[in-house]
């Protein structure tokens, strides 16, 4: 692995990480997303410390170079941050569905009310 790649591997492991302690300090994250993050940052900063895993894993799994297991692996753990996230999407959509309905029950009921209400006066 080349000088310059272990360098940008470096580079972007502490851009993430300040990037989280900024959005963590903010707020703005929530912890499932955080560790997500913070695993992310620390494998590419392991990978950019230390290049021999790079070049173990690349032989062991029959990749043929090293930098290619790098891509390999950044495209995997984005794979599962996007099947994540498409899980949590459907999950709020079906949530979304039920407070929908809910509330039309709700509203219709609460008309309802009033139109018993308004008859009752007369």
């Amino acid at each position: 692995m080349s000088i310059g790649l272990r360098i940008i591997l470096l580079i972007v492991a502490l851009l993430s990480g300040a990037f989280i302690v900024y959005r963590i300090r903010r707020s703005k994250v929530r912890l499932q997303d955080t560790l997500f993050w913070v695993f992310t940052t620390v494998v590419l900063a392991l990978m950019g410390i230390f290049p021999q895993i790079s070049f173990t894993a690349a032989r062991l799994l029959g990749i043929q170079a090293p930098v290619n297991f790098v891509y390999l692996s950044m495209i995997a753990l984005l794979f599962e941050k996007l099947l994540t996230l498409s899980i949590q999407h459907s999950k709020l959509k079906e949530d979304y569905v039920e407070l929908a309905a809910e509330l039309a029950l709700r509203c219709k009921d609460l008309e309802e009310q009033i139109d018993k209400l308004k008859q009752d006066k007369e």
